[in-house]
């Protein structure tokens, strides 16, 4: 199965790591992407996921920060548990603008104001 994670790419950094019992060091990237919607109350809810993929995905993602992205993963269920893992195989999609827009939605909530009159 394959699922798409979306949002607005923040950040990207590189990563570098050393093991400290083999002297081996390892690169990678970090990235944050931001998803925007509403809570069933009509609340604003941010979320910002930090992600760390494969060194390869920097030179892929750094001209999109500010920009909206879909970036494929690879689910497996195996008899020990779910693996989710970044898909090499699909590209990183750059969205024109946000596509799971909730701005159409209205706010259901009450003021603490419009409360008290009832």
């Amino acid at each position: 199965m394959t699922l798409q994670l979306i949002g607005q790419l923040m950040e990207v950094k590189p990563i570098e790591n050393e093991n400290k019992n083999t002297g081996k060091v390892t690169y990678s990237t970090e990235i944050q992407v931001m998803f925007s919607g509403i809570d069933e109350k009509g609340y604003k809810k941010l979320t910002v996921e930090a992600i760390s993929l494969d060194e390869e995905y920097r030179e892929i993602l750094e001209d999109k920060i500010g920009s909206y992205v879909a970036i494929s993963y690879r689910v497996m269920h195996t008899n020990k548990g779910t693996y989710v893992y970044p898909d090499k195989e699909m590209p990183v999609l750059q969205l024109k603008d946000n596509p799971l827009d909730y701005s159409q939605y209205e706010r259901k909530h009450q003021t603490v104001k419009d409360a008290a009159k009832k």
